[in-house]
């Protein structure tokens, strides 16, 4: 019996059997019948994609999932899953159904596919050997380029792979990721011109800095337009954005109806910052509908006489401040700090601060991007004009009863977030986490669950899933959580 005259199981729209037909027969009618669909991934997370053979009845020479294909009568569907897949690509893998979906579409020739199909899932653990007569050729890609390819050229696809991704990607992404949810997702990062920026983020990290006035590199990072990309593995190219959103509470062991709650990130100062200050989250809120900026620096470099400018001067009051803003001598009340390598600070919301020039840090903060610049040293921006200032904003964000501070101990807990440094090069780090953890590694080369690391990379692992952080050269290393 050939491929066509075969035949399928028909059903109703529950599922529930209701007949058998030829499936030629089935498709010229459009009668509703029985179906699945193969996703297999590779170790590298990307999905295994066939390109039908031409001499197919129908789809011929379109790309598809794994495995597409019909029970027989009186086979139970998984088995049968099982059987294409050993068929059409010369496969073994175990294999999981993880959702069923309705669909009707037309084909060429006067077809119509009316399909119950059920989805199954599953790794590959052998190199694919296709039947001709069924798969003419092969190829491996990531879900999210899939998804763009598909949006670009979606003639190339057939018409269910098409529906699969288009109706049913986020359920697809989230209950397949599930196969690689120990892995950690190391991002490329968000960079950030300034006018005060210079470039030791690829002088020390070997970042690729857009320009020789690099001054933030956002490592872990939700913010709108500004996010962090996934470097590779299953969720390659997503943004964290997109990853909260889609793969919610489970994946991420937070409330995650609320904006990402993290903004990690390297700050490279070649000048002074401004003079500039924060809102809390109830001015935040009243304002911009976001958080407010809590946050704290951790300093990896620093040249001699580097200075940080945190906090006013004891005594200082509001009248003070006013009458200093009036004379241009704001920088004259702020206590001056200076620095090294290893130096640590909390920075609350409403705190008056300044980086000074020559430090490298890191910065763990609230999800926030605003600023209210108070003072800018009659610099000239890049359009030739003076930076502008936020004089007005700043004065209800200031609080001049703020209390910053140098952090003292291997650990900082705020109601923000968390933030322990770690030394994990003598023996691993082992931990596991109801809430998702960032680590950050601005030290040297070093890997999480096997995942390398290189210096100045950082990654996100998901809640629930056991972690072994291992450093190859000494140094300290950062564990955050919201």
């Amino acid at each position: 019996m050939n491929d066509a005259e075969e035949k399928v199981i028909l059903v109703d729209s529950e599922g529930k059997a209701t007949g058998e037909m030829p499936k030629l027969e089935a498709h010229r009618k459009g009668v509703l019948h029985r179906a699945f669909s193969v996703f297999l991934f590779d170790d590298r997370g990307r999905l295994l994609l066939q390109k039908r053979a031409s001499g197919k009845y129908h789809s011929g020479g379109l790309w598809t999932n794994t495995v597409c294909s019909h029970p027989r009568p009186g086979e139970d569907t998984a088995s049968a899953a099982r059987r294409r897949l050993r068929e059409e690509m010369g496969m073994e893998a175990d294999l999981k159904e993880i959702f069923s979906f309705v669909y009707r579409a037309e084909l060429d020739g006067g077809l119509t596919e009316h399909e119950f199909d059920h989805v199954f899932i599953g790794r590959a653990e052998s190199v694919p050997r296709p039947d001709p007569s069924e798969a003419e050729d092969f190829a491996y890609m990531h879900l999210h380029d899939i998804r763009e390819d598909i949006r670009r050229r979606p003639e190339k696809y057939t018409a269910w792979f098409k529906i699969i991704f288009e109706k049913s990607f986020d359920t697809l992404l989230r209950e397949a990721g599930r196969l690689f949810a120990d892995r950690p997702l190391v991002f490329l990062p968000h960079f950030e011109e300034k006018i005060w920026g210079g470039t030791r983020l690829r002088e020390l990290f070997g970042k690729p800095v857009p320009s020789d006035r690099t001054g933030e590199s956002w490592e872990v990072s939700a913010v709108p337009h500004k996010e962090s990309r996934v470097k590779d593995g299953f969720f390659k190219g997503f943004t964290l954005g997109e990853l909260w959103h889609i793969l919610g509470d489970s994946y991420f062991g937070t409330d995650t109806s609320r904006p990402f709650p993290l903004l990690v990130k390297y700050i490279d100062a070649r000048e002074d910052l401004s003079v500039q200050v924060h809102p809390d989250d109830e001015l935040a809120r009243a304002r911009h509908g976001g958080y407010g900026k809590n946050e704290t620096w951790y300093i990896v470099d620093a040249l001699p006489d580097s200075r940080l400018y945190i906090g006013f001067k004891p005594g200082v009051t509001r009248e003070d401040y006013l009458r200093a803003l009036r004379e241009g001598k704001v920088e004259d009340l702020l206590r001056e700090i200076p620095v090294r390598p290893g130096d640590w600070y909390f920075i609350p919301a409403g705190t008056v601060h300044a980086i000074g020039q020559g430090i490298l840090l890191a910065e763990v903060q609230q999800s926030s991007d605003i600023t209210y610049r108070i003072y800018d040293y009659n610099r000239i921006g890049p359009d030739g004009k003076p930076r502008p200032l936020h004089v007005d904003e700043a004065l209800d964000a200031i609080r001049f009863e703020a209390e910053p501070f140098q952090v003292e101990s291997h650990k900082l807990e705020t109601p923000y977030f968390t933030m322990e440094k770690i030394h994990c090069h003598a023996a691993p780090c082992r931990d596991r986490a109801p809430v998702f953890t960032v680590w950050m590694n601005p030290s040297g080369e070093a890997e999480l669950n096997g995942t390398p690391l290189a210096k100045g990379e950082t990654a996100l692992l998901f809640a629930g899933q056991p972690a072994v952080y291992l450093q190859k050269t000494p140094g300290p290393a950062f564990r955050i959580r919201p």
